[in-house]
């Protein structure tokens, strides 16, 4: 239903809670219909797991981040804005197990092509025979050990699942939704595996082994970034909403909410930042905003609002959890160190290390690159705390496998990101359901992004959330005035 033009509100004042990209794409489109924008940042600097960090000049991402879409909107959005600055390039992925690499997301033919012979036949059975029952019973997985199990067998599952998934997410995958396995790893089909298995045991027992290269994953369509990383494309994002007179409000951190009947009336900040000559943790109260754009974590926002909230929903956001990061990056006087641009490991300290050279990211020092190890972990953990073994531990580990030297290094930085993944742990789709009617019934705040809507997504979605959740806020006001 039209409730009339958006022109008429664009004196609105709009209050978007965290600096990610999701507030950010939220502020390019309020502000291109002239509301005032206003985002609220704890950190020194925009972006959120996007952002990164520049430590001595140089680019250390949380991850990192690529721009990819297939939304032709947000595509030429985001190549008007950067311009000839986004560069494409080619994610190549490799996964190290039983000292062999596998392409990543895993194919199960090219599993059972490098199993030992003693496994193989065993876990062919049990895959197969998995399968069947799965397509003849249909009965509906309770969590995500039965539907790998399902899918991949009893064999498989244990190898290459079952401990994995607990080292990196802290809960074996008996305690995972569905969700996480039918979102996070691809599935394979008996189909698939019924066509091909016979050229797969011919390779496995009468072709000697490929080369590494011969297990890189070439993902179709077209990933981008920029000499920057994806900090370069916030900084230009950045630019056109201050062009746009959106207003930057740095080291503001959202501590509390307080509601009014169905009505958001005011935020508090707790400022901590350089801009304060005196008083370095200032407390304000921001009143008179129309509307509010959350993009902080949702279990967090309903924990800080200082009124009455539902028991109910209380217990909901105590439920939800996320996945700390840290990174521990690693300038390294070598132009480019590993094989491929990501390597996925088992046992070491950490779960997955990148390249910088192959995203064509600039350091300042020529023929250098940077080596980015993440390791998930839970803030009570000593990986969280303890920063100097968080550095041991990882040199240590890239020293092992041969990937650098002591005398190659030329500085170790490590930082933390304390809301990397949504767990999606049995349960939590329904204290979700229950988060989101709450926020529903609030006329004048939408939640949006991976934090605010509690999903495993990636940029362009999180892109895509915060325009959908500005459109939303403005039908609001254009209802509210239409009812008047």
């Amino acid at each position: 239903m039209n409730y009339g033009n958006s022109d008429n509100l664009s004196k609105k004042r709009i209050a978007i809670l965290g600096g990610g990209i999701a507030g950010l794409s939220a502020a390019l489109y309020l502000s291109r219909k002239n509301y005032e924008v206003h985002i609220f940042e704890q950190k020194d600097r925009i972006g959120g797991l996007v952002g990164g960090k520049i430590i001595n000049n140089n680019i250390y991402e949380y991850g990192p981040h690529f721009f990819h879409t297939n939304n032709p909107e947000i595509f030429r959005e985001i190549r008007a804005i950067v311009g000839e600055d986004l560069i494409d390039f080619k994610r190549t992925i490799l996964v190290k197990f039983m000292d062999q690499y596998f392409i990543y997301p895993l194919s199960i033919l090219e599993v059972l092509r490098k199993l030992p012979r003693k496994v193989l036949f065993p876990a062919l059975f049990h895959l197969l025979i998995s399968n069947l029952k799965r397509i003849i019973i249909r009965k509906k997985p309770l969590n995500s050990e039965e539907l790998l199990r399902n899918y991949y067998g009893e064999i498989l599952y244990n190898l290459f699942f079952k401990s994995y998934i607990k080292s990196v997410w802290g809960i074996g995958p008996e305690k995972f939704s569905t969700e996480f396995a039918e979102q996070r790893i691809t599935s394979a089909t008996v189909a698939a595996v019924l066509n091909k298995i016979k050229s797969s045991i011919r390779l496995k027992f009468f072709k000697k082994n490929k080369s590494t290269k011969n297990f890189i994953e070439n993902l179709d369509g077209n990933l981008y970034t920029t000499k920057k990383g994806y900090i370069g494309i916030v900084e230009k994002i950045l630019k056109v909403i201050i062009d746009n007179g959106v207003t930057i409000h740095l080291g503001s951190k959202v501590i509390g909410l307080k509601i009014i009947g169905n009505s958001v009336r005011e935020i508090l900040i707790k400022s901590n930042n350089n801009y304060l000559a005196n008083n370095q943790n200032e407390l304000t109260v921001f009143e008179n905003f129309d509307g509010y754009i959350n993009t902080l974590p949702i279990n967090e926002l309903i924990l800080m609002i200082n009124s009455s909230v539902p028991e109910d929903v209380i217990n909901s956001a105590k439920f939800l959890k996320f996945r700390a990061l840290v990174f521990v990056g690693v300038l390294v006087n070598k132009p480019k160190v590993l094989p491929v641009s990501f390597m996925y490991f088992r046992q070491h300290s950490f779960n997955r290390v990148y390249d910088s050279s192959y995203f064509g990211h600039d350091t300042i020092t020529p023929d250098t690159t940077i080596l980015v190890a993440e390791i998930s972990c839970d803030i009570s953990d000593k990986w969280w705390n303890d920063a100097e073994y968080c550095k041991e531990m990882v040199i240590k580990d890239l020293i092992k496998e041969n990937f650098i030297n002591e005398k190659d290094i030329l500085e170790v930085n490590v930082y933390k990101y304390k809301w990397g993944y949504p767990i999606y742990n049995i349960g939590y789709e329904k204290n979700l359901e229950n988060i989101l009617k709450y926020i529903d019934n609030l006329k004048n705040i939408e939640t949006a992004g991976r934090q605010g809507l509690f999903q495993y997504i990636n940029s362009h979605i999180a892109i895509q959330m915060g325009i959908e959740a500005a459109e939303k806020l403005i039908k609001n006001f254009l209802y509210i005035k239409h009812m008047e």
